[in-house]
């Protein structure tokens, strides 16, 4: 990446954290963070949050089906080893 992207990647980031919506976790309450949250074409851009979010729909009091409100809960993290750093089995394979 160039100096200038990196550069404009980093004061958009900045300006996220600073003067971005509120995302709260759905389930407990608890403010994740600031971000950028953008709908785009089907998908939801999150912009500027560190922790890793799952979109959920949010329950609602009346039934509609035009517009869902959207939440975020904190992704699980993942229950397999990283693959990038092997580790050594305890038994070694025969031969």
């Amino acid at each position: 990446m160039s100096f200038l992207a990196r550069t404009v990647r980093r004061l958009m980031i900045a300006l996220a954290r600073s003067v971005g919506s509120k995302v709260v976790n759905a389930e407990t309450g608890e403010v994740i963070g600031r971000a950028f949250v953008i709908p785009w074409r089907g998908r939801i851009a999150v912009i500027g949050l560190d922790a890793e979010v799952k979109p959920v729909f949010l329950p609602q009091t009346r039934m509609t089906y035009w517009k869902q409100d959207i939440g975020f809960v904190l992704h699980a993290p993942p229950n397999f080893p990283h693959e990038a750093r092997p580790q050594r089995h305890p038994h070694p394979p025969a031969r």
